[in-house]
């Protein structure tokens, strides 16, 4: 018999803080460029498109001695319906030396917030030094995510405009995240009128399940950076394909952006080929270069990736021993 020690949300809130999830997630993205991680094949299903489906992310790190893998099920009439969240999953940690299960926990804080620190990532090894002005696309928790990764490596944020189609959250969102950041101005846009906030913003975080592109082309300005976070499933998109051409593009697996991305649309229609894409991870360790010039769009497609999962959860379990917090269940 064996004890796998379980952490759910309320322990991981207490656990985890998004400064320290950037550097692990950074340290995650760099052994994947450089060979010393994997990523497994990305099992996914809709069950009916666009309202439910189900994701299986997996994979290891050689250096850091796990494996792990994510399972997660979405279903978009939850919180009408069913009064529950739309997302629900739980991740869990394998030692590579035992094959042993040593973590089962919440997947949805795990996600939340390794995905922020994702786009706080992007932005701070390619935004232009300087951004002031942000718009986010999706009122939800993980536009909410993708803010504090934000504030956490751009110190010049005066403006952040949420975008959304649902007026309540929007509202919502702008109360809470004004008592959280008093000197930015925070302000709702109604995706009817998103073109002219994606026309004067430095930096534009995209977050939805969209299968359609709503940032055009014509819309965004020479020198912007886009975080990408929400195309993570086949058929999903959220820019419009013909600005990936005219943008240095670059990923967190190149794999994964061509296969189920952002990038996939435009990979398809033979518009990007794989040589345009780089990895992040080779722009945190300073082997490729990422933003090249001040006048450079810069497109960071955060698809998710399990490795992600396992340091995140990793770094919660280490903090869970050494404080005793969490509960063990014997195998």
């Amino acid at each position: 018999m064996y004890k796998i020690r379980v952490l759910n949300s309320e322990d991981l809130k207490k656990l985890l803080d998004i400064r320290d999830v950037i550097p692990a997630v950074e340290t995650a993205y760099e052994q994947y460029s450089r060979g010393e991680a994997e990523l497994f094949p990305v099992i996914a299903h809709e069950f009916e498109s666009g309202l439910r489906e189900m994701d299986i992310k997996s994979g290891f790190l050689s250096r850091t001695g796990l494996a792990g893998l994510k399972v997660i099920g979405y279903v978009a009439d939850n919180p009408d319906k069913r009064r529950i969240p739309a997302v629900s999953g739980l991740v869990m940690v394998l030692s590579i030396e035992t094959g042993r299960p040593v973590g089962i926990l919440d997947g949805m804080v795990i996600t939340e917030i390794r995905t922020g620190a994702a786009g706080a990532v992007g932005a701070r090894h390619l935004a232009r030094k300087g951004s002031r002005e942000v718009l986010i696309v999706g009122p939800g928790a993980q536009g909410r995510a993708q803010l504090h990764g934000l504030m956490k490596v751009l110190s010049g944020i005066e403006v952040v405009r949420i975008a959304g189609r649902d007026p309540e959250k929007l509202s919502r969102f702008v109360n809470e995240m004004s008592s959280l950041y008093p000197g930015v101005s925070l302000s709702a846009v109604r995706m009817e009128d998103i073109q002219g906030a994606v026309s004067s913003s430095d930096v534009i975080v995209t977050c939805t399940p969209a299968h359609e592109p709503y940032i055009m082309k014509d819309w965004v300005r020479p020198g912007t950076h886009i975080n990408a976070i929400g195309a993570d499933f086949s058929g999903k998109q959220e820019l419009d394909e013909d600005l990936l051409p005219l943008s240095r593009l670059v990923a967190d697996s190149k794999v994964q952006t061509l296969e189920i991305g952002e990038m996939q649309t435009a990979f398809r229609k033979g518009l990007v080929r794989e040589s345009d894409v780089i990895e992040i991870g080779s722009v945190i360790s300073g082997d490729v270069v990422g933003r090249r010039s001040e006048e450079e769009i810069t497109v960071f497609d955060s698809t998710g990736m399990a490795l992600q999962d396992i340091v995140t959860a990793n770094l919660a379990l280490v903090r869970a021993i050494e404080r005793g917090i969490g509960s063990l269940v014997t195998m």
